[in-house]
């Protein structure tokens, strides 16, 4: 091949796109623009995407994040949920999210209910962490997974501000590995 250097150094080797764009003008100014509009096209679908899958039809949510990400007993975490209708049917999710490291197949709490009324009501709350041989029952994402669950699913007795009380329940001092408690409110159709 060292003849083909040296042979044919003067003539001018063009690629297929410099051919084309040689042959008609008009195409070496439409690939560019090309580009460009699928690009924002491309920009514009991702972006509906994020904006849609982001957004929820919560009436009301909240997080707390656990300090340190080690949740000590008789540390409580708590919501309050104004309620302006009652006659609607609500859905409370909590939403527990832990690191990859978390130690147990479950997660027990106590949760506590305060309502306008001035009735408290207290009871235990079993988040299912992982099944019998070990896998996640929540959604895992790199090295956090989150588990939901549906606590109430009820009207409320009379408008006003809920107070949701949430306190560690396990043997352990304190309780490694949990990040956050999120708390959301969703009316369901009547």
């Amino acid at each position: 091949m060292w003849w083909a250097k040296t042979a044919l150094q003067g003539l001018p080797i063009r690629t297929k796109i410099e051919r084309k764009r040689k042959r008609n003008p008009k195409v070496h100014r439409k690939l560019p623009k090309m580009k460009r509009l699928k690009s924002i096209v491309m920009l514009a679908l991702i972006s509906f995407g994020i904006l849609t899958a982001c957004s929820s039809n919560a009436l009301h949510s909240e997080s707390i994040s656990i300090a340190g990400q080690a949740w000590k007993q008789g540390v409580k975490k708590e919501f309050n949920i104004p309620v302006k209708d009652t006659s609607l049917l609500y859905d409370v999710v909590l939403t527990v999210r832990t690191t990859s490291e978390y130690p147990y197949c479950n997660l027990w709490m106590y949760l506590t209910v305060d309502g306008p009324l001035g009735k408290s009501k207290r009871f235990p709350l079993e988040i299912t962490i992982a099944d019998s041989k070990g896998q996640w029952m929540g959604e895992k994402s790199g090295s956090t997974v989150a588990f939901s669950k549906v606590i109430t699913h009820d009207r409320f007795p009379k408008k006003g501000v809920y107070r949701f009380s949430f306190e560690q329940a396990s043997t352990d001092k304190v309780l490694p590995e949990v990040m956050d408690l999120t708390l959301e409110l969703f009316a369901k159709e009547k």
